[in-house]
């Protein structure tokens, strides 16, 4: 198809008052001409500058020929096709879907327009050649976003113009990072549960790590579906589940109980109690009914890494109270704390209680070495007057908290302006400004809530649910400092006479983080009833690991991975912080990545603002154990090393959820600006195919003033002959 476009300089009313001015001139010129020399001659001498006049005002218009072609190439297009293990499920009661998905394929190559041209591309946990057949009874598993990643990283397809993915959907909805380029049809493959026999485990919570000595629930969701209500009805009222815990390369039950299911959905909760360190494998399983369409779901596997005690909390003050007393006791009962307690009993005598880990280093009260002090990740200090530290106590906090300790202030009596910190060294470290003039603690009933900041803040995750389903907390006191510093953040308000004001804040200082607490009454709702006691827990629990932000890694590299387990197709994103940049000088890092697929360069580039944090991410693609290095130098020299081997696996086993995944491939295939169906209705596939690939077309625009350059050349002509008129008229 052909057609012409105009392009005017000028907008419609400008262009039409040029157009008009340049013919009345040349009208009012040609009569004057006329007059003086006839008509004959004046059309001689005008013809030209009528010419060049017009092919000017062309110019301005700027007219485009537009010719538009459809595509004579054919298109090329990929099947993706799953020969996983669960696509050999007979779940519509006749066929596989295996063999269901191979008529949906041969049903899109009949329909499809001729111009298409169709490569089979089979995949489970690899991609294989075109017609490759799998062996019967063998294992295979699902890495959908990897097979997907791959065809990107191998450029199969650059040359592609389309692809068409037929599976289940696998048994996880694995995050695809970069969804297909092309234009993409999802095509699902699975019968509806609603007829099937069949009973199974599905969502089983446990925590991916635990402190050693630790204990925790591990939850299991269990359902039956519909037929199996009718099928088994005498057996579903009674199952028996079972725990059972690797040892010794033997599965060993450790736990059975009685769930009836007979509703079709039920819970089962196991409390464990985990010793000794290392990953331990946890096995839910329930009976094997007769008939089922499959027992792959009857079992479920999970990892809980048990990891020794990990924080150390050093606690210190003048004199106990309360809240020392609920506070030891909710610390010192956590498995990944190590809590410390010193106090003074005398003028110049501390004593220590909790954890006596270097005691030496105590017994002449709170430590002036900084190296002293980084042993522990966590300071609290109680409530009591500035001038009780020394000043190089008060020295050695702030090159603490400088140099990444986390440090908490507690409030009372003589906390904050009140207990002479105003004009102390530790006054910059305190969330709030202070003054030596601060009113007094205030005491009352007073409501507290999750302040707006403290919600973007990850430690206070779960507490505004918490404090609705406790009906709301209150607090009895409150510390009244000046206003919250610049970049301080308010985490707890509390309504004091009408106002609203930050009883707990939180603040940067250095690379570490500073907690004040404008109450010595948050230790009541330890004692108050069992849903305030949760809020107290969860609270000082998240705090401390919040406040510390424990890393892995050494004296300079500190790392914190995004995810505690990778799956094939996931991308992992690491945090690396240079922990004394400043002493260490200019540190240059550099990445590497060995797994099943070879060795590979990782960039680890600074995070824009944050001086001596890195980022790097990179993409898992197989499954099989993977290997991160990092490396830091200091020119030539290697200052230090950080290597972590970790392996990139399913969190499920194969088959472990045999539904069809409708809401993950139509996800994929929105992400995608694709199409998704089911393979009951792949009709509109042929006209998705005829539109993305057929219906091609190719446009070429060409302005007419630059076409074959003949516009310059026919200006000068004309110039020329009217040249050679009016030198033959003796005009010249």
């Amino acid at each position: 198809m052909n057609s012409l476009e105009w392009n005017p300089a000028f907008g419609p009313i400008t262009s039409t008052i040029i157009a008009l001015g340049a013919g009345a001139v040349v009208a009012f010129l040609f009569r004057r001409t006329a007059e003086r020399r006839g008509r004959r001659q004046a059309w001689l001498l005008f013809a030209p500058k009528v010419a060049v006049i017009g092919l000017l005002l062309l110019a301005l218009f700027d007219p485009t020929w537009k010719s538009t072609h459809g595509s004579t190439t054919p298109a090329n297009v990929i099947v993706l096709q799953d020969i996983s293990a669960s696509m050999d499920l007979r779940d519509d009661g006749s066929s596989s879907r295996a063999d269901r998905a191979e008529r949906v394929i041969r049903a899109i190559e009949a329909d499809a327009p001729p111009q298409v041209r169709f490569q089979v591309i089979p995949f489970d946990t690899l991609l294989h050649e075109p017609g490759y057949r799998p062996k019967p009874g063998a294992e295979r598993g699902t890495d959908l976003a990897w097979a997907l990643l791959a065809l990107q990283q191998r450029g199969s397809l650059a040359g592609a113009n389309g692809l068409i993915l037929v599976t289940d959907g696998g048994d996880e909805a694995v995050d695809i990072p970069k969804p297909p380029a092309v234009p993409f049809v999802a095509v699902g493959v699975g019968a509806s549960v609603d007829s099937w026999h069949d009973i199974g485990i599905g969502m089983v919570n446990a925590p991916a790590s635990i402190e050693e000595g630790g204990e925790f629930d591990l939850e299991a969701e269990l359902y039956a579906r519909p037929g199996s209500v009718d099928r088994a009805k005498d057996r579903l009222g009674a199952l028996r589940i079972t725990l059972e815990e690797w040892r010794d390369n033997r599965w060993d039950e450790t736990q059975t109980k009685t769930v009836n299911l007979l509703a079709q959905r039920a819970v089962v909760a196991f409390h464990v109690k985990a010793s000794g360190a290392g990953v331990h494998r946890y096995r839910v399983r329930m009976p094997e009914l007769p008939g089922e369409v499959t027992f792959a779901n009857n079992t479920r596997v999970v990892g809980v890494e048990v990891r020794r005690r990990s924080l150390h909390v050093l606690y210190f003050t003048q004199e106990l109270g309360a809240d020392y007393k609920h506070l030891r006791a909710e610390l010192g009962a956590d498995p990944g704390i190590t809590f410390t307690a010193l106090y003074r009993v005398l003028e110049d005598r501390f004593t220590v209680q909790g954890d006596r880990t270097g005691f030496e280093d105590l017994e002449r009260g709170l430590p002036v070495d900084a190296a002293v002090l980084k042993r522990y990740d966590c300071l609290i200090l109680g409530s009591f007057p500035a001038n009780l530290l020394t000043d190089a106590q008060q020295r050695a906090l702030g090159v603490y908290v400088e140099g990444g300790g986390a440090l908490v202030f507690m409030g009372g009596d003589t906390s904050f302006g009140r207990g002479g910190y105003a004009q102390s060294p530790l006054a910059p470290l305190i969330p709030w400004t202070v003054a030596r003039d601060e009113p007094a603690l205030v005491t009352g009933g007073f409501p507290v809530v999750l302040a707006p900041g403290g919600a973007a803040v990850g430690f206070m995750e779960g507490l505004r649910e918490a404090l609705a389903t406790a009906g709301g907390a209150t607090i009895d006191s409150v510390n009244q400092p000046g206003a919250l510093r610049p970049g301080a953040i308010g985490l707890l308000n509390a309504t004091v006479d009408n106002r609203v004001q930050p009883v707990v804040a939180l603040q940067r200082f250095g690379k570490g983080q500073v907690l004040g607490i404008a109450t010595n009454t948050l230790w009541r709702w330890a004692a108050a009833g069992q849903d305030l006691k949760v809020i107290y827990d969860r609270f000082w629990r998240q705090t401390m690991r919040g406040l510390t932000q424990k890393l892995e890694g050494g004296s300079l590299l500190g790392i914190r991975w995004d995810r505690d387990h990778y799956r094939p197709g996931e991308e992992a994103a690491i945090e690396v912080r240079v922990q004394g940049a400043s002493e260490a000088g200019a540190v240059r890092l550099a990445g590497a990545l060995k797994g099943p697929e070879g060795d590979a360069e990782v960039a680890v580039v600074p995070m824009p603002g944050m001086a001596g944090v890195y980022t790097a991410k990179f993409p898992l693609a197989r499954r099989g154990e993977h290997t991160f290095s990092l490396t830091a130098y200091a020119g030539m020299q290697t200052v230090e090393t950080y290597q972590r081997t970790f392996p990139v696996e399913p969190l499920v086993e194969e088959g472990a959820n045999p539904e069809l995944k409708d809401a993950y491939l139509r996800d994929i295939a929105q992400r995608a600006r694709g199409l998704y169906v089911t393979e009951k209705d792949v009709e509109p596939v042929k006209a998705f195919l005829q539109d993305q690939m057929v219906a091609r077309t190719t446009s070429v625009s060409m302005p007419l003033v630059e076409m074959d350059k003949v516009f310059p050349l026919l200006v000068l002509l004309l110039l020329l002959v009217e040249w050679l008129i009016r030198r033959r008229l003796n005009l010249l």
